[in-house]
């Protein structure tokens, strides 16, 4: 019997990066991964890969574009740090570039377990991102190999596990992917990222006989990429990135970075053999499935996280349980929420014997689920004074309020108990919460 933490957790399992787990914020992703679905990388930790792919267009979840250019940053950007190369120019410089490749060599410690992996990366402005993966398995050795694709015209992406022979399609409703390529240590993302904290000039060396500048942050605020696991691997304890430039063509070449958590999770990842400015085409980016492969959660479609899917989720809550959810937390929504609908649904919520088209249908239902939490915790990003008050409030209560949120100073926007939605003045709102 899957749960929606299943769900996320499969979504997880054929990330063909070990760990991802993304989610979550990934794969911690689709929402926290699934746990006995990527055993070579996918452990405990990726429930959240939902998350990571519903982080909110304020944030990360589907923001069109993270600082579309070096100016938007900031002036302060363009400064140099001593001998000559300012990393803003680098940014400019892969700005021109239309397409490159590179490869990522990834080593991950936790637990007494390492996991390694090797990815080579192929990205375009046009076209989007395709990463071909090959990870070892810590306990048996085996290599296991596979393909994720990022697709920006299709909005969505498709992870594939040729030896598992799955594959998940993940596709976005409404949203944009600009912020994923953040979870593929895509320099461009990556510059940004050393940009907004606080970094120094290692001067110049040569590094494979090029002559080079390198920049290093030791900041905890950076994020990084990590092959989508920044988010995964939890709160920093240490932070060691070195970025190297060739001073000649201000393009990278080589991108190291160290992270230690609070979790004793140790994460090293190197980005190197660049190729700038290559010649790619749409077939490179053409997913191929063979016939004889499956996927088994269907498709998964990430709603847009906004006012209207939140109203769905809470709706659907009540058509399972018969009330809504006591209050918006992963913890709630993971763990009481899933022990009320199982006892309702028991055995039909399971994929086994399902069509492709029952499968998408089951998975749907659990990412709406979903919405009413990233909704709300939008809201608390954004600063908008959110409440919410489903331990007191059930459908039946018309006049009672469910949820509110500022919208200007004035004006509130509120959820009443039988899901109607009106604004209201911050006069009217104090008398609807006090009768």
């Amino acid at each position: 019997m899957k749960t929606r933490k299943d769900v996320i957790q499969l979504v997880k399992k054929w990330r063909i990066a070990p760990r991802i787990e993304m989610h979550q914020r990934t794969i911690t992703a689709v929402l926290k991964a699934h746990e006995e679905t990527q055993k070579t990388k996918m452990a405990s930790e990726q429930q959240n890969f939902w998350r990571v792919i519903m982080k909110s267009p304020a944030t990360k979840l589907v923001t069109a574009a993270v600082i579309m250019t070096a100016c938007v940053i900031g002036v302060s950007l363009w400064k140099t740090t001593g001998s000559g190369i300012a990393l803003a120019d680098v940014l400019a410089r892969i700005e021109q570039i239309t397409a490159y490749t590179y490869q990522v060599h990834s080593t991950m410690t936790r637990e007494q377990t390492t996991e390694e992996s090797t990815n080579t990366l192929l990205i375009s402005k046009e076209y989007g991102i395709k990463m071909t993966s090959k990870t070892v398995d810590p306990n048996s050795g085996d290599i296991q190999g596979g393909e994720t694709y990022l697709l920006p015209k299709k909005n969505s992406i498709i992870f594939i596990n040729h030896k598992e022979k799955k594959y998940v399609p993940v596709k976005y409703d409404g949203g944009q992917l600009d912020f994923y390529k953040e979870e593929y240590n895509d320099p461009h993302t990556i510059i940004k990222q050393i940009l907004r904290c606080d970094h120094i000039s290692l001067g110049q060396s040569v590094v494979d006989g090029i002559t080079v500048e390198g920049f290093q942050t030791t900041d905890l605020t950076y994020e990084g990429g990590f092959l989508g696991q920044s988010d995964f691997i939890g709160e920093y304890q240490k932070v060691d990135v070195k970025l190297w430039v060739d001073v000649k063509t201000f393009l990278p070449i080589r991108l190291e970075e160290d992270i230690a958590t609070k979790k004793g999770i140790q994460t090293h990842e190197i980005s190197s053999d660049f190729r700038w400015n290559i010649v790619v085409n749409a077939a490179d980016f053409e997913p191929n499935i063979p016939d004889d492969y499956t996927s088994p959660i269907g498709d998964v479609i990430v709603p847009s996280v906004n006012e209207e899917n939140a109203i769905k989720g809470l709706r659907l809550y009540d058509d399972l349980v018969g009330k809504y959810p006591v209050i918006l937390d992963m913890k709630t929504m993971d763990e009481a929420f899933e022990e009320e609908v199982v006892k309702l649904i028991g055995d039909k919520d399971s994929y086994e014997g399902l069509s492709d088209d029952a499968k998408t249908r089951m998975t749907s239902m659990k990412m709406l689920l979903d919405a009413p939490l990233l909704f709300y915790e939008e809201l608390l990003d954004n600063k908008k004074d959110p409440m919410y008050c489903g331990d007191a409030v059930r459908p039946e209560d018309t006049d009672k309020v469910l949820m509110r949120w500022k919208l200007d100073d004035d004006h509130y926007r509120v959820i009443f108990g039988d899901l109607n939605v009106k604004t209201v003045t911050a006069e009217e709102l104090a008398d609807l919460e006090n009768p």
